[in-house]
Protein backbone atom coordinates (compact mmCIF):
# COMPACT_ATOMS: atom_id res chain seq x y z
CA UNK A 1 0.00 0.00 0.00
CA UNK A 2 1.23 3.49 -0.79
CA UNK A 3 2.10 5.98 1.92
CA UNK A 4 -1.06 7.74 3.12
CA UNK A 5 -1.32 10.40 5.80
CA UNK A 6 -3.75 9.59 8.60
CA UNK A 7 -5.57 12.90 8.08
CA UNK A 8 -6.39 11.74 4.51
CA UNK A 9 -8.41 8.91 6.06
CA UNK A 10 -10.27 11.00 8.63
CA UNK A 11 -14.04 10.61 8.07
CA UNK A 12 -13.41 8.89 4.72
CA UNK A 13 -16.48 6.85 3.63
CA UNK A 14 -15.92 3.08 3.80
CA UNK A 15 -17.43 0.63 1.31
CA UNK A 16 -17.18 -3.14 1.12
CA UNK A 17 -15.71 -4.63 -2.05
CA UNK A 18 -19.25 -5.53 -3.13
CA UNK A 19 -20.46 -1.91 -2.75
CA UNK A 20 -22.14 -2.04 0.66
CA UNK A 21 -21.84 1.23 2.58
CA UNK A 22 -20.21 0.37 5.91
CA UNK A 23 -19.79 3.82 7.46
CA UNK A 24 -16.84 6.20 7.79
CA UNK A 25 -13.32 6.04 9.24
CA UNK A 26 -13.35 6.93 12.92
CA UNK A 27 -9.78 6.14 13.96
CA UNK A 28 -6.73 3.97 13.25
CA UNK A 29 -4.70 1.54 15.32
CA UNK A 30 -0.99 1.17 14.67
CA UNK A 31 1.91 -0.89 15.99
CA UNK A 32 3.79 1.45 18.34
CA UNK A 33 7.17 -0.13 17.53
CA UNK A 34 6.99 -0.36 13.74
CA UNK A 35 4.36 2.25 12.90
CA UNK A 36 2.55 -0.31 10.74
CA UNK A 37 -1.19 0.10 10.37
CA UNK A 38 -3.00 -2.65 12.28
CA UNK A 39 -6.65 -1.76 11.76
CA UNK A 40 -9.11 0.93 10.85
CA UNK A 41 -12.00 1.66 13.20
CA UNK A 42 -15.18 2.42 11.31
CA UNK A 43 -18.19 4.27 12.69
CA UNK A 44 -20.91 2.12 11.15
CA UNK A 45 -23.83 3.40 9.14
CA UNK A 46 -27.32 2.95 10.57
CA UNK A 47 -27.77 -0.57 9.22
CA UNK A 48 -26.33 -3.65 10.97
CA UNK A 49 -23.03 -4.84 9.46
CA UNK A 50 -21.95 -8.48 9.65
CA UNK A 51 -18.53 -9.95 9.03
CA UNK A 52 -16.27 -7.66 11.09
CA UNK A 53 -15.21 -7.71 14.72
CA UNK A 54 -16.71 -4.81 16.68
CA UNK A 55 -15.37 -2.78 19.59
CA UNK A 56 -17.24 -2.39 22.89
CA UNK A 57 -18.83 0.81 21.58
CA UNK A 58 -20.04 -0.77 18.32
CA UNK A 59 -17.37 0.40 15.89
CA UNK A 60 -16.15 -2.03 13.24
CA UNK A 61 -12.53 -3.15 13.48
CA UNK A 62 -11.27 -3.62 9.91
CA UNK A 63 -7.86 -5.35 9.78
CA UNK A 64 -5.30 -3.59 7.56
CA UNK A 65 -4.97 -6.76 5.47
CA UNK A 66 -8.61 -6.29 4.38
CA UNK A 67 -8.02 -2.89 2.77
CA UNK A 68 -8.24 -3.20 -1.01
CA UNK A 69 -8.14 0.37 -2.30
CA UNK A 70 -8.26 4.02 -1.37
CA UNK A 71 -9.70 6.71 -3.59
CA UNK A 72 -12.79 8.75 -2.80
CA UNK A 73 -13.70 5.80 -0.55
CA UNK A 74 -11.81 3.28 1.53
CA UNK A 75 -12.65 -0.06 -0.10
CA UNK A 76 -12.41 -3.11 2.17
CA UNK A 77 -13.22 -6.78 1.89
CA UNK A 78 -14.70 -8.76 4.71
CA UNK A 79 -12.27 -11.17 6.43
CA UNK A 80 -12.33 -14.61 4.90
CA UNK A 81 -13.42 -13.46 1.44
Amino acid sequence: MAVVLAKQLSNKPVLSADGEELGHVYNLTMDAKTGALESVLVEPSDQPIAGFETTDNGRLRVPARCIDDLSDFLIVRKPGT
